[in-house]
């Protein structure tokens, strides 16, 4: 292969346009020829300087997350055991526990009917006069015999049943609430529930399911679907 002058390969340079670069270390007038275009080289103390400080930001990364490890494992408790797979603390001690379950079912049974419903938690477990309001203008629209009605409360947790769990709890409402629908005398009595945080469908799956009471007693629209609900089956 011929190489060109380096005069000749100047102008073919300029003549496409293509600029011209020239080495620090050659005078400004000499003349490039397409084999001196090349990037100036890194210098081997410049990589290695840049390689150790690399290396020692990494070390010291790892240092600060190991310190911080360390530190929050001395602040959990010591009475934490240790998952063995990984020798860290239990996640699954470390989650906050669940809300244990609480509620008070209050129940109204006459000849003819049977209404059950949950007291809101800011009720604390007892009737008071709003509440008993609702409760009686239910119970008067599902049976004629409203006024000979018993009233009883189911609180859970049950005092001296250990098992406080959402089955347990299924288990205990299923006996109370037969043992009630047993005190009706009609053959096929009305059954009326308006709970939030129990499912009793499975219990009386023909039940007549309302608004939550809490619902009920602040939202006309809760009580116009109730209404409504009752209506259907009474018509029925």
């Amino acid at each position: 292969m011929q190489t060109l002058p380096p005069e000749e390969s100047r102008k073919i340079l300029d003549a496409m346009g293509i600029p011209v670069v020239v080495l620090r270390d050659r005078p400004i007038d000499a003349v490039a020829s397409p084999s001196d275009i090349v990037s100036e080289p890194v210098s081997r103390k410049t990589a290695s300087d840049l390689i150790k400080a690399l290396d020692k930001s990494s070390q010291e990364l790892a240092s600060e997350g190991e310190e911080a490890t360390s530190q929050v494992e001395k602040n959990l408790p010591e009475d934490i055991p240790l998952d063995p797979s990984t020798g860290s603390p239990d996640q699954s001690v470390l989650l906050p526990e669940a809300k244990p379950l609480r509620f008070t079912l209050v129940s109204a049974v006459s000849e003819d009917a049977l209404l059950v419903c949950e007291l809101p938690e800011w009720a604390g477990g007892l009737l008071e006069g709003r509440l008993t309001g609702l409760c009686s203008d239910l119970l008067r629209a599902i049976s004629p015999s409203a006024q000979d009605a018993d009233w009883q409360y189911f609180h859970w947790p049950i005092a001296g049943i250990k098992d406080h769990s959402r089955e347990a709890a299924i288990d205990a409402l299923d006996a109370w609430l037969h043992r009630r629908w047993a005190e009706t005398s009609s053959t096929n009595p009305v059954i009326a529930l308006a709970v939030s945080q129990i499912d009793l469908s499975s219990i009386f799956s023909d039940a007549l399911v309302l608004p939550a009471l809490d619902a009920l007693a602040v939202s006309s629209e809760a009580k116009r679907l109730a209404w409504g609900v009752i209506k259907e089956r009474v018509r029925d």
